[in-house]
């Protein structure tokens, strides 16, 4: 089978089940079922969702260099690409530690708390899917896989920012409304705009 197509449907494979389980339906479901046992459901799901990406990282990994070359990025540019890359990976990393990963990931008991609007989130509402974009955009040598991969990851990260939306239209109300105003989405066209006002 194509190399092409077998990375995008283990990609697909993980990407419907990852939704699947990430849906309120499934929530409410988990939580009938599981009952008090529920509070480990976001743990169950870390650990479901690492062995689904793996046949499509694994793919990946192994037939990227011998997928045909689609650009490489001239040497004179590296400079500014490895600069994207670190204010990407900062990005991620202070996105990262605002939301407390071992909570995010299930390991510490997930507790109500407060819109997230400062730091990275005062930049754009999604700095760890932005940070991964900038990331998987700035190889400086993409192959044809490379560049289905960036494609597929970054369309999965979007459409998972616009249902991440909804869902804290619903927990938050009236505050991530204003949020949404005063913050971009991915570009941070409002936060460049605020800063040449001072």
């Amino acid at each position: 089978m194509n190399i092409l197509l077998t990375f995008t449907l283990y990609f697909l494979f993980f990407a419907v089940f990852h939704s699947i389980l990430a849906m309120d339906h499934a929530k409410n479901k988990a939580e009938k079922l599981m009952g008090k046992g529920y509070r480990y459901y976001r743990l169950i799901y870390s650990v479901i969702s690492f062995p689904l990406i793996i046949p499509a990282f694994l793919v990946w990994a192994s037939a990227s260099k011998s997928s045909p070359l689609v650009y490489e990025i001239p040497g004179d540019l590296y400079p500014l690409v490895i600069l994207v890359r670190l204010c990407a990976l900062g990005m991620f990393i202070y996105a990262a530690i605002q939301t407390d990963v071992l909570e995010f990931i299930g390991i510490k008991r997930e507790k109500k708390k407060a819109l997230i609007t400062r730091g990275s989130y005062g930049i754009v509402r999604h700095p760890l899917y932005l940070a991964g974009i900038l990331i998987l955009i700035t190889n400086m040598r993409m192959t044809q896989l490379d560049l289905l991969a960036t494609l597929l990851i970054s369309g999965y990260f979007v459409i998972g920012a616009f249902i991440e939306e909804k869902r804290l239209l619903s927990v938050y109300g009236e505050e991530y409304r204003q949020y949404k105003q005063q913050v971009s989405m991915f570009i941070p066209v409002k936060w460049f705009a605020s800063k040449m006002e001072i």
